[in-house]
């Protein structure tokens, strides 16, 4: 089935697909669910975009990263006359809820979403209050799917419960999983949670692109590197660069350090919203040749005139270098190459495995870390309601409580109920309800929150979000605070017991020993005589 023909006009730019696009294709003709493994610059917007037009209903695209959910969205808007929308942390708050409740079955044909927001209530009854036939999800960045690898994002592996969400509400969708790399381990995580069948999986015979031209320097000392780079950006004087660290401090540091014959600026996590969009812009324009970034300016990139990669800190696996290396020069025409240097020293890969080793749980750890999530002091029964910070929550430095989260729901110890914004008292309603006039009186007369009241007026925390989520798809809220969320669990266990704890444990660390395993791979990738042999090895 020719379906770029059949769509040129949305896709004016395109002559031709490339052989596994087509492959791909037809194999999403059968509406089941696939995987498909092509490499970065391969084209793997394309499919689900063509797929998009030619099937009835919306296809839902989930995808960790904000700048290539909105520079997508733009060009199908502007440039493909296809009706496009994401929905992200970049939008107000308040705008975004009022998209949401004006969502009709035919207003949009691609809708992107992060994948933390398929666990979100209101998104929820707004997909089904607004009558969408869901008819494809597209995973991409599959790779975040599996637990092998430093990659994996426990909201990721939440999907598989939004899909059944969706069937037990009469939509049936069939998933398009996408990624550059990924390893044995991580299909074989992948084709068993979405029970993709053998016949349904792709895996690109050119993984490496022939325009990656790859070098390895190994130094003796770290303050080698910085003369290193400096005689790398002499020699091939590229345009665009982009340097991964894995400090956010160095970022900033090298950043000011490289200034003084460069324009320089820096990316990572910590850095706001606003000010990574700004960024992003203006290394996207050329307005900035050389970025310090960390892994924060990853997945999903998609700046096609790249001229060098530098790895001036090692990555975590032989997956994670090609992903970041991939990132270089993608334009077909022309095709230029791009020159990726990687610096390392045996110190950084005997480092990083003890930074790694330290993630390891015993089972006392997880004890703490158990106590650290669900408050114990205040628990004094089984199906007990507590609430926790989600900020907090997210960015806890002692312990990883989004992957405790996940095994502790997986094992039957937690149960998250939803989320709320606000207490009772920062909340108006434009016209009050029965429910929140006495919500509102309870809150007054005793704590201002909403785990009190529930237990003092005999009413579910579910029962509370429904009511809310009810009224804002009504337009009755006035005010719903943007910045203050909570998160509530129910307590299923008052205690791990020790098997369940061991299992537990077991299951996190084997994670992290696969992850040292990943590491010595790429060590032995740097250190062997035959790179590029070695490297078709492990991808392919």
């Amino acid at each position: 089935m020719d379906l770029l023909s059949k769509y040129k006009s949305h896709f004016p730019d395109i002559n031709a697909l490339y052989d596994y696009q087509d492959t791909v294709l037809n194999i999403l003709t059968r509406k089941e669910h696939t995987l498909a493994i092509i490499p970065t610059g391969g084209g793997k917007s394309l499919l689900y975009q063509l797929m998009a037009l030619d099937l009835k209903g919306v296809t839902l695209v989930i995808s960790p990263l904000l700048a290539l959910m909105e520079e997508q969205v733009q060009e199908l808007n502007s440039k493909g006359n296809i009706s496009a929308l994401a929905l992200n942390s970049n939008i107000r708050f308040n705008k975004q809820r009022e998209i949401l409740r004006k969502l009709k079955g035919d207003t949009f044909k691609i809708i992107y979403v992060s994948p933390e927001r398929l666990q979100n209530p209101f998104f929820r009854a707004c997909l089904i209050a607004s009558g969408i036939d869901i008819s494809l999800i597209v995973v991409d960045e599959a790779h975040c799917v599996s637990q092998w690898g430093e990659s994996f994002r426990p909201d990721y592996g939440q999907i598989g419960q939004f899909v059944n969400f969706l069937k037990s509400n009469h939509k049936y969708p069939f998933l398009l999983c996408l990624t550059a790399t990924l390893s044995l381990a991580a299909r074989k995580d992948i084709t068993a949670a979405f029970k993709i069948k053998p016949e349904n999986t792709f895996v690109s015979k050119q993984v490496i692109r022939d325009n990656l031209i790859l070098h390895f320097q190994k130094v003796g000392q770290e303050k080698e590197k910085e003369h290193s780079l400096r005689s790398f950006l002499a020699e091939y004087t590229p345009r665009k660069t982009v340097v991964y660290l894995y400090s956010k401090f160095l970022c900033e540091e090298y950043a000011k350090t490289f200034a003084d014959n460069h324009t320089t600026g820096f990316f990572h996590a910590d850095v706001d919203a606003q000010k990574k969009h700004a960024v992003y812009n203006k290394f996207l324009n050329g307005e900035i040749e050389i970025l310090f970034a960390t892994t924060a300016f990853g997945m999903g990139i998609n700046i096609p005139d790249i001229e060098s990669i530098v790895h001036f800190h090692i990555p975590n696996s032989v997956e994670e270098y090609y992903q970041q290396a991939g990132r270089g020069w993608r334009k077909k025409d022309p095709v230029k190459n791009c020159n990726c240097l990687a610096l390392w020293s045996d110190k950084n890969f005997k480092e990083r495995a003890r930074e790694i080793n330290r993630e390891k749980f015993t089972v006392d750890i997880l004890h703490q870390a158990f106590r650290s999530l669900i408050g114990s002091a205040r628990i004094k029964s089984v199906g007990q309601v507590v609430s926790k910070d989600k900020a907090a929550f997210l960015n806890s430095e002692k312990y990883n409580l989004q992957l405790l989260r996940y095994k502790l729901e997986k094992y039957g110890i937690i149960k998250t109920i939803g989320e709320i914004n606000g207490s009772p008292l920062s909340i108006e309603l434009v016209k009050n309800t029965p429910l929140w006039k006495s919500i509102v009186k309870e809150a007054e007369e005793g704590i201002d929150g909403f785990v009190h009241v529930s237990k003092f007026l005999g009413i579910s925390i579910p029962e509370i979000i429904q009511h809310l989520y009810e009224q804002d798809l009504q337009n009755n809220i006035k005010k719903l605070p943007a910045t203050s969320k909570d998160i509530y669990f129910q307590i299923l266990a008052l205690e791990i017991s020790e098997d369940i704890a061991g299992r537990i444990v077991a299951e996190i660390n084997a994670c992290i020993d696969f992850r040292i395993g990943q590491l010595a791979e790429l060590k032995e990738l740097f250190s062997s005589e035959n790179k590029m042999e070695q490297l078709h090895k492990i991808l392919s």
